[in-house]
């Protein structure tokens, strides 16, 4: 049984290690500080004793301010975004590979949406890379009603062999949505 709860201070080598375990040499992502005050919330997902994966919802009043925040579309490559009262940016989304497809992903997701909701998020939105590996986050956003809105190819990302892809990368920075109330 997966069991989801706020990351606490003694899960971050943990964290880091899953999170990692997706990158190529030489890449890395901070993991977020879960500081519900200041409209962000990190959840883990532990089963039997040990975390399995992570993911982060940081609300946001504009999309001005969601914008630079994402990972993969910044000020450069601006993207339209919809209309909202409030946006829920889900980000820092990994599994423990030896856990992808057992429904990780989907139980945090589903915590981070009623999290959302609470704080009157009217739409979701996420930049997720998008691989060609089973763990690409493209079928666990679509099972949960996003809608991507706009790609850009992010092939060729790294020095030799991508470690999702392999010699033939066919990444893509994908910004995905979903209104409240889409399931």
């Amino acid at each position: 049984m997966v069991r989801v709860r706020p990351l606490e201070p003694a899960d971050r080598e943990a964290v880091m290690a899953i999170i990692t375990a997706h990158f190529a040499d030489g890449w890395s992502y901070e993991v977020p500080s879960n500081d519900e005050d200041a409209g962000t919330v990190v959840r883990v997902a532990e089963r039997d004793g040990d975390i399995v994966g992570v993911m982060a919802l940081s609300v946001y009043a504009d999309a001005a301010t969601v914008r630079d925040a994402m990972h993969l579309f910044g000020a450069d490559d601006p993207v339209p975004l919809p209309d909202a009262d409030r946006y829920g940016l889900v980000h820092a989304g990994y599994v423990a590979p030896s856990h992808t497809g057992t429904g990780v992903g989907s139980r945090l997701l589903d915590r981070l949406h009623a999290v959302g909701e609470d704080e009157g998020v009217t739409s979701f939105v996420a930049d997720a890379w998008f691989h060609s590996a089973p763990d690409s986050p493209a079928r666990l956003l679509a099972a949960h009603g996003y809608e991507v809105t706009h790609t850009r190819s992010i092939a060729g990302h790294t020095d030799g062999p991508c470690p999702k892809c392999g010699p033939e990368c066919v990444c893509e920075a994908a910004l995905v949505v979903r209104p409240v109330g889409r399931e």
